[in-house]
């Protein structure tokens, strides 16, 4: 289904080896996306650890059924990650709490692979809920690609992290994780 570049990764559940790569990929795209975004101290400062203390809190849990974590990789660094928490604010269905490509993946179709794989992955069930993220307002490329993908805005915040300035967020909403197929196969 893939074509181009996206087709000749390897898209797989995560294993407890990726760890250095996913916070690695995580840091250092949040560093630049997120510039404009929060302060530079914080980036540079904070995101490295809290990081760190994220994933490996995640990675010592890949067997849990309360997150789903996928890597899209050739062999070396990841190109990309996904992580889909399953009981973080149930409220709105599934949650899509990451979704990382690097710079020299982007605009090659890897997102929308990413997130065909780790969603064809989900139990049955699951495939029923709604799907929700949040993003940046100001991260206009991961705005856009939710927008293109037929995402609803069902909700607009200010959220201050970490003593950070209030930013503006919005979530995004599929009615069910297949609707959300559909849209990504079109």
């Amino acid at each position: 289904m893939e074509k181009g570049p996206a087709a000749m990764l390897k898209y797989r559940p995560a294993i407890p080896s990726d760890i250095q790569r996913v916070i690695h990929l995580h840091v250092s795209i949040s560093q630049s996306a997120y510039a404009h975004i929060l302060p530079e101290a914080y980036l540079s400062e904070v995101v490295p650890s809290e990081k760190q203390a994220l994933w490996e809190t995640r990675f010592a849990a890949l067997s849990s059924p309360d997150h789903l974590i996928f890597v899209a990789s050739d062999g070396g660094p990841a190109a990309g990650f996904c992580c889909f928490a399953f009981s973080e604010e149930p409220e709105f269905g599934t949650y899509l709490h990451n979704l990382y490509v690097a710079p020299s993946h982007q605009g090659q179709g890897l997102a929308k692979a990413l997130l065909r794989h780790t969603i064809s992955a989900f139990d049955p069930m699951r495939k029923d809920r709604p799907v929700h993220l949040r993003a940046f307002v100001k991260n206009t490329r991961a705005t856009a690609l939710y927008d293109r993908l037929g995402g609803v805005v069902i909700e607009r915040i200010g959220v201050a992290h970490a003593g950070n300035p209030v930013v503006e967020m919005v979530r995004y909403q599929w009615s069910t994780a297949h609707d959300f197929l559909e849209k990504l196969a079109g």
